[in-house]
């Protein structure tokens, strides 16, 4: 028994002739080494969860006694562990709404009907919400898998787990040996052209997934009565009901029916890794690796994600031995708030335990915040679809999200029987808090900044080209060294190009003596002659030119820096090739990346402080000097590095060989890097990168947020 004995409400419920209906069953299951009973009503396969306690008072209730009787019943024979008049009334309540309840008289008390409407209005929820997540039911699959049970015995079992184990290592090894072609490819995974691919490898993908579902959970003899389509953001994908597994007895068993669809999601990811790594471009190919990322990278973020109810939630709710995870930590924090906030006495704790009410306080904080960011995507990513819709959507989700809330919890505080000793303190200290949250969003200003990724570039730097394509064939400098101008750098070496000099020259000689047979014979040869041999000498300077470019000279002075050089010895270079960079003595400079919305801030305050972390280094705090904002935008990055095809985080197109075509122009601001201390200076390098900080006069939450609402609204809706 928790809380008080008697309730307030109990006249509500005591005259009723209740009991639970015929087709529902009860299996028992333990959590944390306490009994529970679950509750399965065959007919709609709904299930529900109770406390020992609670089950000794439903078997206690039949159609001839009134629940006041059972429940005095209850008392004498079960004295300390009888359950409380609110706990009967939350119990029956919680039974109605599950339909699992026969009513002998009609249901017609008030508190019942009053949590009937509560129901009623969670699914004109559901309902607002259907054109998002809505099902259709095609088949009942439960006959055609109870004939493939010897198959699925087999391939669920020690020699199908072996089998798995092989196939996921070699997709492995076929992932690590071509990790960057996976790179490469997946910069330009969500272009149009791979959209058809991509949704075929999430339905295929997401069919198996669900079938591992409902065949691991026939092989725990549970039964799977639906399969269907299942619309997810206008998208039809495949489902299938496996939810008898939450009447299994054995934790294990129900850990291993949620964990099928992921071990299935890999299977085929690595399958489709071995398809992709050999097949050329194509079809196949673009749908090998599409399932490949889907089954791999999407399927854990999004099924191994226990924070949104797909199937590491309920790995989880079975692992820490918390059922309900979702809702008893819900339960907890509010049993906080009436407890330490509101003063209310006797209330019961959902928890039993320290190590579970710390899980049921994480879980529910980091849940909450979770399901915020995924709604915000969410109508991020329809709106980008059908604009009207994201607007709609958004509306719909503020409604039943936030206002909602807020009047259903202005509800109780004013109505609940809980508060009725405490409703005064109740509501001052909620009007406080919303006081307090109020000024804080809106009044208190808050520190802003922006960050802008960069590069540093010497203020005297001269790149070493290959002016001619040729073979590298020696190097005189090694990478530090000290180059003066005129020195030569490298020598590269071109067979074909010294036959062409010869060939040039062979020519010349022939055109020559030509041209001296012709004074004597004919001179009406002469002319075409004369310029034939004037041809063949401007080929043969420019020739000798080229020749000569093979002796890599440098243009001025400065430290030699050349990270491939290796790599290029003895290699065949491309003409205008780059072999490293002259760094000089001067002044260092950072170039940075400031987006369009970011460079509005900028030119509106035109005050702030500027300071450069550089990745490798992040505890070094760099001034920039001299800071000055190009008012035009640009659509080449200052290095290749800060794109994506050079490792960075600026998206740029995959098109232009480059890697310094940006997909959206932006702002560059650049600046003279404080050199004063020696350990900074020795920090400094040529094309070393890092972000810059620009630390803005601080602004209450309200006016930040409701700038980024608008500044993301003009960017993306042009509106």
């Amino acid at each position: 028994m928790r809380g008080n004995l008697f309730s307030e409400s109990w006249f509500k419920v005591a005259d009723l002739r209740v009991s639970l209906l015929a087709t529902v069953a009860v299996q028992k299951q333990y959590y944390r080494g306490k009994l529970w009973y679950v509750l399965q009503d065959s007919f709609n396969n709904n299930y529900f969860r109770i406390t020992p306690e609670a089950y000794n008072f439903i078997a206690l209730l039949t159609p001839d006694k009134t629940v006041q009787e059972a429940w005095e019943e209850c008392l004498g024979a079960y004295r300390e562990n009888a359950p409380s008049q609110q706990e009967v009334i939350d119990i029956l309540s919680q039974l109605h709404i599950n339909n699992l309840l026969y009513f002998k008289n009609p249901p017609n008390n008030e508190f019942i009907l009053e949590r009937h409407r509560e129901k009623k209005q969670k699914a004109a929820k559901g309902k607002l919400l259907s054109f998002i997540s809505f099902k259709f039911p095609l088949w009942n699959p439960d006959k055609w898998l109870t004939g493939i049970l010897p198959f699925i015995s087999f391939l669920f079992s020690v020699k199908g787990l072996f089998l798995w184990i092989i196939v996921v290592l070699l997709g492995l090894k076929t992932i690590a040996g071509n990790f960057s072609r996976i790179y490469d490819q997946s910069q330009g995974i969500l272009s149009h052209s791979n959209l058809i691919f991509m949704y075929l490898s999430i339905a295929v993908l997401k069919f198996f997934h669900e079938l591992g579902h409902a065949m691991m959970s026939k092989r725990f003899s549970g039964r799977v009565p639906t399969l269907g389509l299942m619309f997810l953001v206008f998208t039809p994908l495949p489902y299938m009901d496996a939810t008898s597994s939450w009447f299994f007895q054995e934790r294990r068993q129900r850990i291993l029916v949620g964990s099928a669809g992921m071990l299935v999601d890999v299977f085929f990811a690595a399958i489709a890794a071995i398809v992709w790594a050999n097949t050329g471009d194509g079809a196949i190919h673009s749908i090998a690796f599409n399932s490949m990322i889907v089954g791999s990278v999407s399927s854990l973020f999004f099924n191994g994600n226990p924070l949104i109810r797909f199937d590491a939630y309920y790995i989880l709710s079975d692992v820490l031995e918390i059922p309900n995870l979702y809702q008893q930590s819900r339960q907890q924090w509010f049993y906080w708030i009436e407890k330490h906030l509101f003063g209310v006495k006797n209330e019961a704790a959902p928890s039993e335990s320290f190590t579970e009410t710390l899980w049921l306080a994480i879980y529910g904080a980091s849940s909450l915040l979770y399901r915020i960011f995924l709604a915000i995507v969410i109508v991020l990513f329809v709106a980008d679809k059908i604009f009207a819709v994201g607007l709609i959507l958004a509306a719909i989700l503020l409604l039943t999200g936030l206002f909602l809330p807020v009047k259903n919890f202005a509800v109780y505080l004013f109505s609940s029987p809980k508060l009725y000793r405490t409703r005064k303190k109740a509501v001052a200290v909620s009007a406080i808090i919303a006081v307090f949250l109020g000024l804080f969003i809106g009044a208190y200003p808050f520190p802003y900044a922006i960050r802008a990724p960069g590069v540093i570039k010497s203020g005297e730097f001269s790149n070493v080209y290959a002016e001619t394509e040729g073979k590298l064939q020696k190097v005189y400098f090694k990478i530090g060294d000290s180059v003066k101008k005129g020195d030569v750098i490298a020598v590269l070496s071109n067979y074909e190009l010294d036959l062409e000099i010869k060939e040039a020259r062979a020519g010349l000689t022939q055109t020559s003596a030509l041209k001296q047979k012709a004074i004597y014979d004919s001179t009406a040869d002469l002319k075409p002659l004369y310029e034939r041999e004037k041809v063949l000498k401007e080929r043969l300077m420019f020739l000798e030119e080229k020749k000569k470019n093979l002796m890599v000279v440098a243009m001025s002075s400065g430290d030699f820096i050349a990270p491939d050089i290796e790599s290029f010895q003895g290699m065949w270079l491309k003409r205008q090739t780059k072999i490293g960079t002259l760094i000089g003595k001067g002044e260092f400079k950072f170039y940075g990346i400031v987006s369009q919305e970011q460079a509005f801030d900028i030119f509106r305050e035109k005050r702030f402080k500027a300071q450069i972390k550089l990745y490798g280094n992040a505890s070094e705090d760099i001034e920039l000097n001299g800071i000055v904002v190009i008012p035009y935008k640009r659509e080449e990055l200052p290095s290749a590095s800060l794109g994506w095809l050079g490792g960075g985080d600026i998206p740029v197109s995959t098109d232009e060989k480059s890697g310094k075509k940006v997909t959206e122009p932006f702002f560059e601001i650049s600046g003279t890097l404080a050199t004063s201390n020696p350990v900074t200076y020795s920090l400094l390098h040529h094309g070393r990168s890092g972000v810059l900080r620009l630390t803005l006069p601080p602004e209450p939450l309200a006016v930040q947020g409701y700038r980024l609402i608008k500044q993301t609204i003009q960017k993306r809706y042009r509106i």
